[in-house]
């Protein structure tokens, strides 16, 4: 009785194009966890100040918003599962790039670029592929189960990651990560390319953006994904100057996450009409909010592992309705209701970046930075079908 009762937590009956993505999404996301917290430090490392290490960041999000809608002209062309073979050589270019700013600082200008065509190529087509293949009846366990695989590798990435880049250095790591980047490709071509005539109209992406304006904020709520990516790795390192023991923290945190995930994922399905977006939005954000109250590392693996807890919250219901709605109209609407998600949090994140900039420069205080993202991150409850 009790194997049956676990296996429903999980999607059933589920299309091809789901478990390539599932494949795919595991691989990539091994290898983007292996890096992404030991970006900030290596730059930090190299002696750039947070004040630049945001400003590295805004340049990416600007980019990013300027180049997704004419990226995702191409894209219309190439199909999904070019662009995102594209988009993982450029993670590549991205990664080599980024070691070069060692020794040529001006490849400090250069790497935001090549990271914001990545995401151009990636995420709409990402995104507009999960919306089209996804189960409706199903639509919250799958991301659920899909958030699941990223937790996972969560787990295994930061501490080997930590491990390998304090052992042989941040080349052996980049190298390792690029070399899984490319594996992470080969599950989407088990089958053939998709939606390769779907077209991308700037008019449906006007329309979307003028039917939900609450959307376009309130995908601003990604303010906490700018900090995870840029300001909240370097606290920990300020706290625990040991790259193995940061990837150790991120993994015990991230255990927790896991069975929320595929517990919340199926409760959505089963409870449709409980707000479970704005009471995680709410209780995410606090949880930023409160981080300035100590920096032991107790207070860290605390607030890390509420981090993981409360972006599990939010990711399920946010995407699930992020992709009902891409899903509702067809191929052409899902890429541009994709390109409209992707357009609204490389603003927010841009307009967090600027504001993380005043905050530093006037005080100096990474925690301050922290209340103000956690004020953003409540903007999740705006979002709405």
């Amino acid at each position: 009785m009790f194997f049956p009762r676990r296996i429903n937590y999980f999607s059933h009956a589920l299309n091809r194009e789901v478990v390539e993505i599932y494949w795919n999404t595991g691989l990539f996301y091994f290898a983007i966890n292996l890096t992404y917290i030991f970006e900030p430090i290596f730059l930090f490392s190299l002696g750039f100040t947070l004040v630049q290490i945001m400003v590295f960041f805004m340049l990416v999000y600007t980019a990013y918003a300027l180049l997704v809608i004419p990226i995702n002209k191409i894209t219309s062309k190439i199909g999904y599962k070019h662009a995102i073979l594209i988009a993982s050589v450029l993670q590549i270019l991205y990664w080599l790039t980024l070691l070069g700013i060692k020794s040529e600082y001006k490849l400090f200008y250069l790497a935001p670029l090549l990271y914001a065509l990545q995401k151009s190529f990636f995420w709409p087509s990402y995104n507009a592929d999960i919306a089209l293949h996804n189960v409706k009846a199903q639509r919250g366990r799958e991301v659920g189960v899909l958030f699941s695989v990223v937790e996972i590798v969560a787990i295994l990435g930061p501490v080997l990651g930590g491990l390998i880049s304090y052992q042989f250095g941040f080349l052996v790591l980049f190298t390792t990560a690029a070399l899984l980047t490319l594996a992470s490709v080969y599950p989407l071509f088990l089958s053939p390319e998709i939606y390769t005539r779907h077209r991308f109209h700037f008019k449906n992406f006007w329309a979307i953006m003028r039917a939900y304006p609450q959307n376009f904020f309130g995908y601003w709520g990604f303010a906490e994904d700018l900090m995870l990516m840029s300001l909240w790795p370097i606290f920990i390192f300020l706290v625990v100057p040991e790259l193995f023991s940061i990837g150790a923290i991120i993994t015990v945190a991230s255990l927790v996450a896991v069975v929320v995930m595929l517990y919340l994922g199926k409760l959505i399905d089963k409870f449709k009409g409980f707000p479970y977006l704005q009471v995680s939005a709410i209780f995410y954000g606090l949880t930023w909010l409160f981080r300035s109250i100590g920096s032991g590392i107790v207070n860290v693996i605390s607030f890390d592992a509420l981090t993981r807890l409360g972006k599990a919250m939010v990711n399920i219901p946010l995407l699930s309705k992020t992709y009902e709605l891409a899903a509702a109209r067809g191929p052409d609407y899902a890429i541009a209701y994709a390109v409209f998600f992707e357009f609204s949090l490389a603003i927010g994140k841009v307009f967090t970046a600027l504001l993380a900039i005043w905050i530093l420069t006037a005080t100096g205080s990474i925690t301050n930075v922290f209340v103000v993202a956690g004020v953003l991150t409540m903007f999740y409850a705006f979002v709405r079908k």
